[in-house]
């Protein structure tokens, strides 16, 4: 997204980036018992800070709950299509780790397109995969379909 196109919304999707970014830069410090943790730890508050000023002045652009639904289920779909060509260049490239994370990515994204329904039906339980992102509707899930990861790696949404 060009920035003069939305100013207001690059710069909260630019503070989201940087503030997540800084956080995995304080684990990685952390594991190193590196002080300089606690300064990535305060710029990605810092940026978190930002961001949620932006992002209150961009709700009033947000629509009602159902156009919000579709939106964010396009982006799902326009995310899993965009993968794919990610995917493609990472194995060329030989990334093998990027490829895998990729394919991963896309599967829980696609995963994601089937929440239309579940939404409308008024799901009661939505239980995220902590390590690919996959959403599990309904009871306690069980292993990730897409990582194998154990019921205990998801968390109920909204928890």
């Amino acid at each position: 997204m060009p920035p003069e196109s939305d100013p207001l919304a690059y710069a909260f999707v630019r503070q989201s980036l940087a503030a997540a970014k800084n956080r995995v830069r304080a684990q990685k410090a952390a594991q190193e018992q590196n002080p300089v943790q606690d300064l990535f730890l305060a710029l990605a508050h810092a940026q978190e800070v930002q961001a949620k000023k932006a992002l209150l002045l961009l709700r009033g652009r947000i629509g009602t709950t159902a156009e919000n639904q579709a939106e964010a289920l396009q982006e799902s779909r326009e995310m899993a299509m965009e993968t794919l060509p990610w995917t493609l260049l990472a194995q060329a490239e030989g990334d093998r780790a990027a490829g895998a994370l990729l394919v991963q990515m896309a599967r829980a994204l696609a995963s994601h397109l089937t929440l239309r329904e579940a939404g409308a039906q008024g799901a009661a339980e939505y239980h995220v995969c902590g390590i690919c992102g996959y959403i599990h509707t309904g009871d306690s899930p069980g292993r990730c379909p897409v990582c194998q990861a154990l019921p205990e790696k998801f968390s109920r949404a909204g928890a």
